[in-house]
Formats: structure tokens, sequence, C-alpha cells
């Protein structure tokens, strides 16, 4: 059994000190109540940054900035995964960054960027999986989830948690969740994979508002434990890698067994 938490936590664009001091409360708390693994929401860290000047503001402090995750990281027992710009190939990119005992774990940058976040950052071309505390993990950020070709690959590469960070503005609560939900419990059931999920919250000073939700969902879509909310919460469950067996154990369960692509796709007018 693997104890993880999704953390709908609050960030504000460049406030660093301000966040990382949000991350480490929360690890804090989910030390205590044993958590092998903690997913934050999409650039938690720096806050959610749009434009140029608050990048370059960014990237002045970006070796201080790494120096304080690493650290933060040596004095947890928590495998986290948190989200920060960060240098790819001469240019920044919006990166997922896992950490454990002040090691980098895994390193994920966004694919599929929106039209605004394109005049600011570069995209990855790459999906990784790690494995950490005896689950093979895939991460996507925010608008990747919504291309099912993604979670696909991952699940062909053996992923068995499938973990989604957003920075996702606007919407209730209620309403994110529900969205959220439409989503992802069809990630879940399609691939046979855990998943997990959330959202920054709050309101920032410029007056943005993030719905709280954070969501873990079994191989089958049900829901696991959830949080939704204005304030930093987090949920937790505990994942048992038997589920995922007993789908593939299943003649009639085991949809990507029997997955087929060697068809051809004719249209007739």
């Amino acid at each position: 059994m693997i104890k993880v938490a999704a953390i709908n936590s609050w960030s504000e664009p460049l406030a660093i000190d301000k966040n990382i001091n949000g991350i480490e409360h929360h690890l804090n708390e989910l030390g205590h109540q044993g958590v092998n693994y903690a997913l934050f929401p999409e650039l938690g860290v720096s806050g959610y940054i749009n434009n140029k000047q608050d990048l370059y503001v960014y990237v002045q402090q970006y070796d201080e900035i790494l120096k304080q995750l690493i650290n933060l990281s040596e004095h947890n027992s928590i495998t986290f995964s948190v989200g920060l710009p960060m240098p790819i190939n001469n240019h920044w990119g919006i990166a997922h960054l896992t950490l454990y005992g002040g090691q980098q774990v895994a390193l994920h940058y966004k694919t599929h960027l929106s039209v605004h976040e394109k005049e600011v950052f570069s995209p990855g071309n790459q999906l990784q999986i790690f494995e950490q505390n005896g689950i093979k993990t895939g991460l996507q950020l925010c608008l990747e989830s919504h291309y099912p070709e993604l979670s696909l690959s991952m699940s062909q590469q053996q992923a068995e948690l499938l973990c989604f960070a957003f920075a996702s503005p606007r919407e209730t609560p209620e309403e994110k969740l529900e969205r959220f939900k439409m989503l992802l419990q069809a990630r879940a059931y399609d691939n046979a994979c855990f998943v997990m999920a959330c959202n920054q919250t709050g309101l920032t000073p410029s007056g943005k508002n993030y719905a709280g939700v954070a969501l873990i969902l079994s191989p089958r879509g049900k829901v696991l434990a959830r949080s939704t909310g204005m304030k930093s919460n987090y949920c937790i469950a505990e994942i048992d890698l038997k589920a995922i067996e007993t789908i593939k154990n299943s003649v009639m369960s085991n949809f990507p067994a029997y997955r087929n692509t060697d068809f051809e796709l004719r249209f007739k007018e």
C-alpha cells in the first residue's frame, strides 16, 4: 500500500518564499500522516507566470529557488512533485520537478501550451515514467489532460499512477470538480491507472480566481478522496496495486490489453 496526497494549495505570482513556506507546511503535515508521495499544483512554486517581465524577475532568483527546494527535500521523507519554470534548450519551460532525499527523481516539461503560454515559454517534447515508492508514475500539466493519447502513451509504458497538476482559473470549486471528474475518470478507466489531480486555489492579488480541487481516483474511475474550496487543503488515499492486477486478470475488464491500433481509417462521401 502506498499513501498519496493531492494538494490544492494557494500560490501567488513571484511570492516565492511564501509559496515555498506553504509547500513546506503541507509536507510537514503529510509527513505526520505517513504519506509517501505528494503532488502540488502547476507552477505552485513561482505562482502562475504568464508574461516575460515576471519570468525575467523569476529567473534572477532561480538558482536560489532550486537550492531551497533541494534543501526542503533533504529534510523530508516524502517524494513530492512541484511546479516551476525551468531551463529547456536555452529557453524556459513550464516544468514539474519531482524530488526525494535532496535528489531529482523526475522532470516533466509541459508539452501542450496555451496560446498565451506560447508567448512566454517553450514546450517540452518528451513523456517520462518514473518509479518511486514501488509505483510507476507519469506526470501531466493542465492542458495536457485534454489529450487522451498522452495518458495512453504513459499506460503503454506501464504507468500505474497518472498525476495531473493544474493552474486552472475561474469556476467555482464544485464546477471545477465536476469538469475534472469528467476528464480524469475516463483517463483512469480507459488505462487501468490510478489518477491524482490538484489545482491552485484562492484569489491572487491581481484578482485571478483559482478554484481549489484535489482528487484521487481508482483505476475504475471511483473517487477515493477529494478536497474542494478556496483555501489550501489536500486529500489523501491509499493506493493498492492489487486493484490494477485484478483488472489485468479480468477477461472482460482489461481494456488496455485488447487495444487494437492495426486498422485503416477511411472516409466515404
